[in-house]
């Protein structure tokens, strides 16, 4: 039996704002959902990591890139902050405080920000399993809640999600 701490999990909540950011997709999510052996997301609930991202794989195979980008700046727009987060640069640099509020375990990984300048963040991500995709969305949503359009590029080379290499690295700019 698995004690406490030894398994990687994710949050149920932000699992469910996941899914909810895909409510003009309801029936897909519902029959991936149960394919996966679950009929709804328990936002009290923690999942185990490796069938939560296996559920956003056959989520951005089944409804495309796109969908998964949207559905990370919906997760974004909709959370709830503390009031001293209320810029781009605050919540970009706190990216690595979220990671950590929604993923626990062993060997979750971290992801950092560092800045080049006010208009240029450069993301370092080692989440475990992290999704590019999703970070991309997630990304642009924190710019897009204070009003800002960033072009986010993923670094070449290194990727988690191509497996061809330990971190994903994300310049912000706008």
């Amino acid at each position: 039996m698995t004690e406490p701490g030894e398994m990687r999990e994710y949050s149920g909540a932000a699992l469910s704002s996941f899914v909810v950011g895909l409510s003009e997709h309801q029936a897909v999510v519902d029959k991936l959902l149960a394919e996966s052996g679950v009929d709804r997301i328990d936002p009290e609930a923690w999942y185990e990591l490796e069938w939560a991202f296996d559920l956003f794989d056959k989520i951005e195979r089944e409804l495309g890139r796109a969908a998964v980008i949207k559905v990370g700046r919906s997760m974004v727009e909709t959370a709830v902050y503390p009031p001293e987060i209320d810029s781009a640069q605050k919540i970009l640099s706190s990216v690595g405080y979220w990671w950590a509020l929604n993923a626990r375990g062993p060997d979750i990984g971290t992801m950092t920000c560092e800045w080049e300048d006010e208009h240029h963040a450069v993301i370092e991500c080692t989440a475990y399993r992290a999704r590019c995709t999703l970070v991309i969305g997630i990304l642009e949503g924190a710019c897009m809640r204070y009003g800002i359009s960033p072009l986010v590029e993923h670094g070449p080379g290194s990727c988690i999600q191509q497996q061809t290499g330990p971190m994903c690295v994300y310049r912000v700019s706008w």
